[in-house]
């Protein structure tokens, strides 16, 4: 089973989807990701790895340069879910007819993130 491919055009859906998939990959790599309590155990490196590579797979080459600079999959979640990123993506399509690839957004506090459901 593949990672489902990131949508800037339907975040909630990409998000619900990929929230399955890492659950299906294990517990600790859904945590890795939505929670940040678990940058600083170093039990859960692995699971930071893993979820990495899994959310790095449903990004193309020009949305990757979105979270390049991330080192956890933490801060890769929170720039791909962020609402300033769809904000931005959503204006600057309206106003010249493409996406844009270089918004960067950091986390700056959130110490969990819910799920939003696909109903």
């Amino acid at each position: 089973m593949a990672p489902p491919m990131y949508d800037v055009t339907n975040i909630d859906r990409w998000k619900y989807r990929m929230s399955v998939y890492l659950q299906i990959l294990g517990l600790h790599v859904y945590l890795t990701v939505t929670r940040k309590s678990y940058l600083d155990n170093d039990k859960h490196i692995e699971a930071n790895a893993q979820a990495l590579v899994s959310l790095r797979h449903t990004l193309s080459k020009d949305q990757f340069s979105i979270i390049s600079h991330c080192d956890s999959a933490f801060a890769v979640w929170n720039t791909l879910t962020s609402p300033e990123l769809q904000t931005t993506n959503n204006v600057e399509k309206e106003s010249s007819g493409e996406e844009s690839d270089q918004a960067c957004f950091m986390v700056q506090g959130n110490d969990s993130l819910e799920v939003i459901s696909d109903t």
